[in-house]
């Protein structure tokens, strides 16, 4: 069965399966992103990005312009998409605390 769907007005693509069921839930899950930010509460403007990996995975999101919260597109081991919750990207940080004194060598000094 084939769908086309309109996902944004630049955005318009056409679904291609074999099952039915799976054609509809493509085009329900993909035109049906969350409407609200849930990290800011944002109802508008939002809209969709996509990136690739160096290991050629690629990543759907729909993002939030206010608070720049991403929803990413996930999908079952078994077929089929979802959206995630929003969730803002915290980078890690590269600068380790110190250690306390002792730490390296797996002692501590013991308090008298």
């Amino acid at each position: 069965m084939k769908a086309i769907v309109r996902l944004t007005k630049k955005i318009t693509l056409e679904i291609d399966e074999r099952s039915e069921m799976e054609t509809l839930h493509k085009a329900i899950v993909l035109t049906s992103p969350k409407k609200k930010c849930n990290v800011c509460g944002n109802l508008s403007d939002l809209y969709f990005t996509s990136n690739k990996d160096v290991e050629g995975n690629v990543y759907v999101n729909y993002k939030c312009p206010k608070c720049g919260a991403r929803s990413k597109l996930g999908q079952y081991k078994a077929g089929g998409y979802f959206f995630r919750d929003f969730e803002k990207y915290v980078p890690k940080s590269t600068t380790q605390a110190p250690h306390p004194a002792g730490a390296e060598s797996g002692t501590v000094p013991q308090k008298s």
